[in-house]
């Protein structure tokens, strides 16, 4: 019956121009907003998946810092060390970090953070940036250029670092240059006292594709440079672990959290005050910034969708108001005023779920499309030449159900006039 409706009053010509030219639309407009709602969160999720694997990759899953800078010189004989390696952490070692600022020999000067690793430290990094770059070749990205350059990476020796390539970029120098590393403090210092420096060289130009790496930090081999900025007033050891899965570092932290109180309470507490922090509390401003993004964006497209859907509210309040005769016959033939109701409601959600279901199809195929098989779109001067996707059915469902719900809503509304026809009176009327 209502398919038979629906046929009738809304596709057919007895329907009118009117009704039937807007209810083509109608499901023309649902369809692409949806399908536009879908495509864009399944591309931010994609993106955002890339940019958390970035960071998975060239990040220490866990870092571990004292709260007092005066307890690091006791962090090789802390019991934590026994502790992590017993939780199964893949690797764990000590690095250093301090504010520091950098002067060109041209004179140009510049604030930075330098960091200190161990070898194991550095071929690990080494490791993961040619892990990204292959990536990126698979997917069919032509980064020939920074493949050579990183391919045979050396690894800083004594008075030698690396710069992140922004850093370097900012500064103007290049491979082969020479720096001075100067405390903060230095600033402080009263005219005519000589401030504390190293001269370092440049050994690699770093380019992580993390911007903050990149545009702030300097990395050192721990022990071999900077040896006479060791009593800088900013400089801190930790622990960096790295974990056989990233997304454990939740719950590796939640362990060592929990050990250290029970410690506490068992009156073997640890000479150091520790904080422990995730690579998602040292990236929670980006991803946070990632998902107000996508909240955004969502709801933008979402309230564009419900925009087009009012259009329902226009076909059936046009349809009813034409109709009125039909429905009064209806009537008198036996069909309650309950059954009318039910009928144009169905008939409301019924096109609103053809525009959702084939702009919601079209979604997910396309989502999966570009999820499986990446469009190189972009240029290579690009991290991502690709546009990633990454499909969530539980969003794609969450989308059906919402707009279903949308749909009856919108249909309900238009359809309490059918209480106010008398079908004695409007028979009655002449056309």
């Amino acid at each position: 019956m209502v398919l038979f409706l629906f046929k009738k009053l809304i596709l057919s010509n007895r329907a009118g121009n009117l009704v039937r030219r807007i209810s083509r639309l109608s499901m023309v407009s649902i369809g692409v907003s949806t399908f536009a709602f879908l495509l864009i969160l399944f591309v931010m999720n994609g993106m955002n998946k890339s940019i958390e694997s970035r960071v998975i990759s060239l990040e220490a899953h866990l870092t571990i810092l004292p709260q007092d800078r005066a307890t690091h010189k006791d962090m090789e004989s802390d019991p934590i060390l026994e502790k992590i390696k017993g939780l199964g952490a893949e690797r764990y070692s000590l690095f250093d970090t301090q504010d520091v600022i950098i002067r060109t020999m041209e004179g140009q000067f510049k604030g930075a953070i330098a960091q200190g690793f161990v070898r194991k430290s550095f071929e690990n990094l080494n490791q993961k940036i040619k892990e990204q770059n292959e990536k990126h070749i698979k997917k069919g990205s032509n980064f020939q250029i920074e493949t050579q350059m990183w391919q045979e990476m050396d690894i800083p020796e004594s008075n030698e670092i690396l710069i992140g390539v922004d850093l370097a970029r900012s500064l103007g120098v290049f491979e082969g240059d020479y720096l001075m590393v100067l405390p903060p403090e230095s600033l402080l210092l009263a005219s005519g006292e000589a401030p504390v420096f190293e001269k370092v060289k440049i050994k690699k130009i770093l380019a992580t594709n993390l911007a903050d790496l990149d545009s702030q930090y300097i990395f050192y081999m721990r022990d071999l440079t900077l040896a006479t900025l060791k009593h800088s007033l900013s400089r801190q050891v930790g622990i960096e672990v790295w974990l056989k899965d990233a997304m454990d570092a939740g719950r590796f932290q939640d362990y060592l959290q929990d050990w250290l109180l029970d410690q506490k309470e068992a009156g073997k507490p640890s000479t150091i005050t520790w904080t422990i922090q995730t690579w998602m509390d040292r990236n929670s401003a980006l991803f946070y910034a990632l998902k107000l993004e996508k909240f955004m964006i969502g709801l933008f497209l979402g309230l564009a969708g419900l925009i087009a859907s009012f259009s329902i509210l226009t076909v059936l309040a046009l349809l009813i108001s034409q109709k009125k005769r039909d429905i009064a016959m209806l009537r008198t033939l036996g069909l309650s005023q309950k059954s009318a109701i039910r009928y144009f409601i169905q008939m409301g959600v019924s096109l609103s779920l053809v525009g959702v279901s084939v702009g919601a199809i079209l979604g997910l195929v396309v989502g999966y499309t570009l999820e499986y098989y990446p469009i190189n779109i972009l240029p290579d001067i690009y991290y991502d030449s690709t546009i990633p996707a990454k499909v969530n059915l539980f969003l794609f469902f969450s989308v059906l159900f919402v707009t279903t719900l949308i749909a009856f809503l919108g249909s309900y509304l238009p359809t309490k006039a059918i209480e106010k026809i008398s079908p004695a009176e409007v028979l009655r009327m002449k056309n």
